[in-house]
């Protein structure tokens, strides 16, 4: 009962009914419209996976929760073994795939994070978010995370705006549950999950306690609208042109909260501003680890793409080319060697879960994630400029254009010009192409930029022990 097929997934997606709007038109029917068929195809994708005999093994797990199998990605991880399990499948898969839709850590970081609320105020949020956790399992249920508010103006705290809905907040507490207005940013593929968590995006304080807010709600409840943002997958995507957005193409979405209603069972923070601080670094713990790791697969991605289009046009043992690839794969090994070590380092929390070492994850993200902006301009030296200029799919599927084509952009004998045309628009699309920008934006600013690793490095290092260190090895005594 734990596992659904994607059938059955697209058949509760037809019983759901929210407010969506795109491309300047409301939606009657998000798992017909056209804008999200390509999005539709890669959370369907995840549903397969669970199904496939050659994928099981990595994407289904036994719930200890409700003793049953569960998918991948509604699995709380207890353990460092678990844990690294999943970094593992998501090293090995998003390499080949882009994306394993890893944000699904969000709202296990909860789980540390109601705990310490229940310990210090006595409420009963996670047996709430337990309860929850179960649903989701039983039924095989998706989510997205809505942490990121809009914000507004950056030098004010969410109390002191001019418009205080610029941070999701609580407007009104009743006997029966609380109603929220606001707005969350960046929640990728909203109105093809079943459910929206949304949890606070900052620290906060006393000032602020209203914005300190976690609850978990179907996506079509009443005064949740989604303006979302088509994926960067072209409607007319084929294999040959597209292969890489045709592989990972989320929707994007603003989603506002209009006086909101959210029953008590689903709340798990309600103004509880202290505790703030633990789940963004709970968040930050988790989040760092994988999305290095996202990083790392995306690194070896782009080195395996130069090394063959380096092969295809005759110059991979130029040593240049040599020295540029090395770099792209010792960065991946730092980022990915960050990760195990964060892991390794856990500290494990009393509610359960192990909580990753937060410098290392960090300061492995901050490096891979700066080098791989680096790595797509490399890609695109060794390629050449090709990558911008060369014809589209039709003229090679043109019978009058294709001999001019096979014969001009022909590069070494014995490899077909239908292979290498078919790699140059892989490397278009990660380096020059409306794909290439949310690469990279996914790459520099998800799960936070590279300065937030760097203030996390430096607020966790304990720089004053090896000034300590330094004074014993100088005799220094004041």
């Amino acid at each position: 009962m734990g596992i659904k097929t994607s059938a059955e997934y697209l058949e509760s997606l037809k019983k759901l009914k929210p407010t969506v709007y795109i491309a300047g038109e409301k939606v009657e029917d998000v798992s017909t419209n056209k804008f999200f068929q390509p999005s539709i195809k890669e959370v369907c994708k995840f549903y397969d996976w669970t199904n496939d005999p050659e994928k099981r093994d990595d994407f289904v797990y036994w719930s200890s929760l409700i003793n049953e199998e569960v998918s991948f990605w509604t699995h709380i991880r207890e353990t460092k073994e678990e844990f690294v399990d999943l970094l593992k499948i998501m090293k090995k898969n998003n390499a080949r795939n882009f994306c394993s839709f890893c944000m699904g850590i969000g709202p296990c970081v909860f789980w540390a994070t109601t705990y310490d609320i229940d310990q210090a105020k006595g409420t009963n949020y996670q047996e709430r978010l337990r309860e929850f956790f179960k649903k989701l399992q039983r039924e095989d249920l998706r989510f997205c995370l809505g942490v990121m508010d809009p914000k507004g103006d950056r030098s004010l705290k969410p109390s002191e705006q001019a418009d205080p809905d610029l941070h999701l907040r609580i407007v009104e507490r009743k006997a029966d549950g609380i109603v929220v207005n606001g707005a969350k940013m960046h929640t990728s593929t909203a109105p093809l999950a079943h459910y929206i968590f949304c949890a606070p995006g900052g620290f906060l304080t006393e000032e602020d306690k209203d914005y300190a807010v976690s609850f978990a709600i179907p996506i079509d409840t009443k005064g949740i609208t989604f303006i979302a943002r088509p994926s960067p997958c072209p409607l007319n995507a084929t294999q040959m042109s597209n292969p890489a957005s045709i592989r990972h193409n989320m929707v994007e979405c603003l989603t506002v909260f209009d006086n909101v209603f959210v029953p008590w069972e689903n709340v798990f923070m309600a103004g509880e501003w202290e505790f703030t601080d633990r789940f963004i670094h709970y968040f930050s713990s988790y989040g760092r680890p994988v999305k290095a790791t996202c990083i790392s697969a995306r690194t070896d991605m782009i080195a395996g793409a130069a090394a063959l289009i380096a092969d295809y046009n005759g110059v991979s043992k130029a040593s240049h080319i040599r020295s540029k690839i090395n770099d792209m794969v010792i960065s991946s090994e730092i980022g990915w060697g960050c990760v195990m070590g964060a892991v390794a380092n856990s500290v494990d929390h009393p509610s359960g879960i192990p909580i990753p070492d937060i410098s290392m994850s960090n300061a492995g993200l901050y490096h891979t994630r700066l080098r791989f902006v680096e790595f797509l301009g490399m890609l695109m030296e060794i390629a050449g400029g090709v990558v911008t200029t060369m014809p589209i799919e039709a003229d090679f599927r043109n019978e009058e254009t294709r001999p001019l084509i096979e014969k001009y952009f022909k590069a070494k004998s014995d490899i077909p010009t239908e292979d290498r045309l078919k790699l140059l628009y892989l490397i278009q699309e990660l380096t020059a192409s409306r794909f290439g920008g949310y690469f990279l934006s996914s790459a520099i600013c998800a799960v936070g930029t590279p300065e937030t690793n760097r203030l996390e490095v430096l607020r966790n290092y304990d720089l004053l022990a090896q000034i300590e260190n330094v004074k014993d090895i100088c005799d220094i005594k004041t």
